[in-house]
């Protein structure tokens, strides 16, 4: 118990270090100034470690006043700790020296001598460990100096099978390895020195010593026999025993070996992990070493042995290493191997099969670890969201599950993915694309189970806190009632003072942080309490709670070791063919950081085993990776980027649809993330897309200056799309933009309405037809500058000239509205229309339009086979041509003076010139000037911000003489606009269809004049509402939509004949309604001009 003075100086300790804590947030939150900043969860620069350390000796931690029973203990605790300790060791460091040491490809054995010496002593350290642990087992059985009925060796055994385990994989990983090779070139080049020794600078007596080391670490470890060697040293170990003693040892280990095989049968089918297939190592090891020792020859348990095996044929140790059972059961077991002769055979079938099914349910394995990966990581990131300051019961239970499920899933997940890749290599089976694409995807996976855990490490380790000790107590507790039923027996302190002793020291154990030395020292203390004493199913129960405690403090170390994915250092053929695939969707864009933490965990490996070599392969590896990011991925995203700026540019040129969402996405969200981290380098996306931009843009304009200007668009669209900020390159500019001049257009506005098609949408005329290899197309630029050319007052006189233009085109209109034909033929239909309401649904027919166009043909066609309603067609375009015209000298003037006004700081309050010159008392001319300064500021102001309204102004002029009633012949005009839609939507079609053909004469993509006419003059007669009434567009859709209904009635009897002839009719359809819904967008948005 701590003593009052203890208790003071703690309170006074954590004191101090709250009032630290708190200087440190305030400095913090007087830094920042109020500055919002946010904890990165993902990448924490600074974490909370985990660890636990033990300062109590294992002599305090059993101590009792049973001296033997102490001493049996403190032994046995201490064997099995350090079995612990050398198993981190041997997974830490040896495993990884020989793991990597093909890949280094390293002959110079000097440089490797210090490694190489640690492995020839870790080596005999496992084999002095595992004999010393052997023979305390054989002594507790010979000497009989404490109680063994009923004792349970399983704890001891499962240490000695590990122990045993490691020698195995030593001696596999050796053999693997050219490092025999290589060390015997050494020894032997060494050796031929032995006649001068001088020559290497050594006295006769220390070469000879040098020679005995090179010949120790000869025999240890280069003679491919530790495994034998070591089965050797306990053999003669095994000759203190006595018979019986010997055989009920044998009993403990068949019962173990039987139990172990039973339990992982059913394991290895139902949750094929790392954990559990590292358990068939240790079970066949213990196998081989039962039968050396006790000469045990049971043919049940070889044949469920070889059932297992054939279920787990393949287990992975690390890197590319395999471990194959028959192999090594065919070396140390060969007289009962020889008994099945076709062991090796099964086996190679087993590992085919397994390939195949593994390939055949790869995508449906895919889909449901996706599934579970997300599932868990929601899981985390909810259960963990907040701050637990006192859990539940049933919330530890929760908690504690989610994680042991984390655990399961990225065990199987890693034994999956590397037995798979393996096994490939191993069998010599090459590796399909498909295949490769859906590694990346587990990698992927992996990565987001770390990052989840990453980012909630804090809360996560202060849960596993509560549920360690939840579990202790639970544990404790399960003693307690043991105890309690041992000291019922009143003859107890005579007959059972030993059990008791265990107990005691079991529980005292446990009382304490949840480290591995306590966690030993209970799980062996319990083991020699008989079976008998524990209540019902007690001792599993807690076996299982210490397993749970062991499992969930080592978690987020267990976690990392999981998700590492620093096997692809093997395999780092496949790394090019990652960065070779299309990056082209969203999703994998934003998986490239998961590869980078991948490639991380190869860098940080070859970090650690750079030391063993003396070299650093670790930057060669980073300096290989950030050229193919380099060149792959920003280089590639940076081209792509000036494609897609270089094609919106001139997305007025006939290009190719694509697709936003793979496309330009795709760009801006590798932009976004920026900043790519491997190891310590990072790559920025953002600086490099803008240099590779700024370079090349100022490389091609000092090529052609004349493109000057396209490149100073795609710097702005550059920034505006992208929020790319690329350099001025300050070269000298040329421009030749003036295009057709307004005066010349307005001299000869009857030709250039007739000439030229308007498009609604980007203010643009373009020219209908051309004996040059191009067309002309004027648009508000070349208007601001003849504006600018020949001044703000040349907006006029053109509306002027216009409406001269105008009233010339309003009397053939007129006068075609007149004809007796068309007039009696427009009555007919109004009439058909009023009687068919109830019909037809209040809509205009679209047989009575198809109907007019017809009988229109009858009255006679021109020379260039146009009817009366082509011609005015004509008319109506030429009208909406006009005020296109009009509208874009509106635009272009505004544009004007925009420009000239851009200099003013204020445009509402404007100060006199005039005033402040004779306030100054400056000279008359001077203020004459200023005079004339303020008028032109005035005029330009008057033109940019109120405008005149041309468009009311030509509404305004004509429309009392078009609703006059001596021109009541006009009236019916709103029901011949069914029939011109149809009739321009015909010419349409087959002017976009001439598009694509040789002959281009009477070819175009845009016509909007007519729909601004036909709006401009059902404004002059206000017939707006009855044109509305007629519901015309509604009809056109229900006419499609019965066509369709037609034609898939059609589609489903027939010959291939009329398929096909069915199938052009459906295209015809389809260009049909594209059409009419151009036309009915143009004429929605024409009308919004005049309403």
């Amino acid at each position: 118990m701590r003593t009052d003075i203890q208790k003071e100086a703690g309170t006074w300790l954590l004191k101090r270090y709250g009032q630290f804590f708190k200087l440190q947030y305030q400095d913090l939150v007087s830094a920042t100034k109020d500055e919002f900043w946010e904890e990165n969860r993902t990448y924490l620069p600074i974490q909370v470690a985990m660890t636990t350390g033990e300062l109590i000796p294992v002599t305090e931690l059993v101590s009792s006043d049973n001296t033997l029973m102490t001493k049996v203990l403190s032994v046995l605790t201490s064997l099995c700790t350090e079995v612990v300790a050398l198993k981190k060791e041997a997974f830490e460091k040896h495993f990884n020296f020989l793991s990597v040491y093909e890949e280094y490809n390293n002959n110079d054995i000097s440089k490797q001598m210090e490694s190489i010496c640690a492995l020839s002593a870790f080596t005999s350290r496992c084999d002095d460990v595992l004999r010393n642990l052997c023979s305390q087992v054989f002594a507790i059985f010979t000497k009989s100096a404490i109680n063994i009925n009923g004792i349970q060796l399983h704890y001891i055994i499962n240490h000695i099978g590990e122990l045993f385990t490691l020698l195995v994989l030593l001696e596999v990983l050796i053999s693997n390895t050219s490092l025999v090779t290589n060390w015997n070139k050494y020894c032997k080049t060494i050796k031929s020195f032995s006649n001068a020794p001088e020559s290497l600078d050594l006295m006769e007596d220390k070469f000879k010593a040098i020679l005995g080391a090179l010949n120790t670490v000869t025999n240890k470890i280069m003679n491919d026999d530790i495994v034998h060697r070591s089965l050797q040293n306990l053999t003669v170990l095994r000759g203190s025993l006595v018979d019986k003693n010997c055989a009920l040892v044998a009993a403990e280990f068949t019962k173990y070996i039987k139990q172990a095989i039973t339990n992982l049968d059913k394991l290895v089918q139902e949750q094929p992990n790392v954990s559990n297939l590292y358990k068939c190592i240790k079970v066949n090891g213990l196998f081989v070493l039962s039968a050396h020792l006790f000469g045990t020859n049971d043919k049940k348990i070889f044949k469920a042995l070889m059932e297992l095996n054939t279920k787990a044929h393949s287990v992975n140790i690390i890197g590319t290493t395999v471990w194959f059972p028959e192999q090594f059961l065919q070396r140390h077991v060969a007289s009962q191997f020889a008994k099945h002769d076709k062991i090796s055979q099964t086996m190679v079938k087993a590992r085919q099969a397994y390939i195949m099914m593994k390939k055949a349910t790869l995508a449906k394995d895919i889909a449901n670890l996706h599934l579970l990966c997300t599932q868990w990581v929601l899981s985390i990131e909810e259960i963990f969201s907040s701050n637990h300051h006192k859990l539940s019961a049933a919330e530890m239970s929760l908690h504690a599950k989610t994680l042991m499920t984390g655990l399961d899933i990225a065990s199987t997940t890693n034994h999956s993915v590397l037995t798979l890749i393996n096994l490939h290599l191993t069998l010599g089976i090459p590796l399909p694309k498909s295949m490769l694409l859906s590694l990346f995807e587990i990698m992927y996976m992996l990565k987001t189970l770390k990052n989840a855990v990453s980012r909630n490490r804090n809360q996560i380790i202060i849960s596993i806190n509560m549920i360690l000790q939840h579990l202790v107590f639970q544990s404790t507790s399960s003693i307690l009632e043991v105890k309690k039923s041992l000291m019922t027996d009143k003859n107890y302190a005579n007959k059972r003072l030993d059990e008791l002793t265990c107990l005691v020291i079991a529980e005292r154990a446990l009382k304490g942080a949840a480290t591995v030395k306590r966690n030993i020292a209970a799980n062996i203390a319990l083991s020699f309490v008989p079976d008998t004493t524990y209540l019902e199913d007690s001792y599993t129960r807690l076996g299982k709670l210490l397993e749970k405690i062991q499992t969930l403090s080592g978690f987020i170390n267990t976690m990392d070791n999981l998700c590492n994915c620093s096997w692809l250092l093997w395999h780092q053929n496949i790394i090019p063919i990652y960065f070779e695939q299309n990056l082209s969707m969203q999703l994998n864009t934003l998986k490239l950081k998961y590869f980078l933490m991948v490639l991380e965990d190869c860098i940080v490996l070859l970090h650690e085993t750079d030391k063993y070599y003396k070299t650093t392969k670790n930057e060669q590896f980073l300096n290989i990776v950030k050229t193919m990011m380099e060149n792959k991925i920003i280089l590639s995203a940076s081209q792509n980027i000036e494609t897609n700026l270089r094609l919106h540019i001139h997305s007025h040129l006939q290009l190719d649809v694509i697709n936003p969402f793979t496309f330009d996405m795709t760009k801006k969200i590798l932009l976004t993330i920026d900043n790519f981290r491997i190891h310590f380098l990072y790559m920025s996306v953002v600086p490099s897309v803008e240099h590779y931009l700024s370079t090349m843009y100022y490389n091609l304009t000092t090529v052609v200056l004349s493109d000057w200007k396209t490149y100073g668009e795609m710097r702005q669209m550059a920034k505006f799309k992208f929020n790319l900020k690329t350099v001025q390159d300050n070269l000298p500019t040329q421009t030749l933009e003036q295009g057709l001049d307004v005066l010349e257009i307005m001299r000869n506005i009857h030709i250039f309405v007739s000439k030229y098609l308007y498009n609604l949408n980007n203010q643009i005329f373009i020219e209908k037809s051309s004996n040059n290899k191009h067309l002309n197309s004027i648009n508000i630029r070349h208007i601001a500058n003849s504006i600018r050319t020949h001044g703000t007052g040349i907006m006029n006189t053109t509306v002027n000239f216009t409406y001269q233009f105008l009233k010339k085109k309003f009397f053939i209109f007129s006068q075609f509205m007149y004809d007796e034909h068309i007039k009696s033929r427009l009555i007919k239909d109004l009439r058909n229309f009023k009687e068919s309401v109830d019909v037809n649904g209040n809509m205009y027919s679209y047989k009575n339009a198809e109907k007019f166009n017809k009988g229109i043909k009858v009255l006679g066609l021109n020379e260039e086979g146009l009817s009366y309603l082509d011609l005015f067609r004509d008319l109506i375009s030429q009208i909406g041509n006009a005020m296109g015209y009009v509208r874009m000298i509106r635009s272009g003037g505004r544009h004007c003076c925009s420009d000239a006004t851009m200099f003013l700081p204020n445009l509402d309050n404007v100060e006199s010139f005039k005033q402040l010159s004779e306030e100054s008392d400056l000279g008359s001319r001077t203020t004459q000037s200023s005079e004339n300064l303020d008028h032109n500021i005035n005029d330009l102001i008057s033109n940019f911000i109120q405008g005149t309204e041309y468009f009311k102004l030509l509404v305004d002029v004509f429309a009392p003489v078009f609703r006059n009633p001596k021109n009541v012949h006009l009236k019916n005009f709103y029901i011949i606009i069914p029939p011109l839609t149809l009739n321009f939507v015909e010419h349409m079609i087959l002017s976009k269809d001439k598009m694509s053909k040789k002959n281009k004469v009477g070819a175009a993509f845009t016509d909007d004049g007519f729909a601004m006419g036909v709006a401009y003059i059902m404004k002059l007669l206000d017939q707006d509402s009855n044109f509305e009434g007629l519901h015309w567009f509604a009809s056109v859709w229900k006419h499609i939509n019965d066509e369709r209904k037609h034609l898939q009635e059609q589609q489903t009897k027939g010959s291939i004949q009329l398929q096909q002839a069915l199938a052009l009719t459906e295209k015809k359809i389809k260009t049909l309604e594209e059409e009419f819904k151009l036309l009915y967008y143009s004429l929605t948005s024409a009308r919004i001009f005049f309403r």
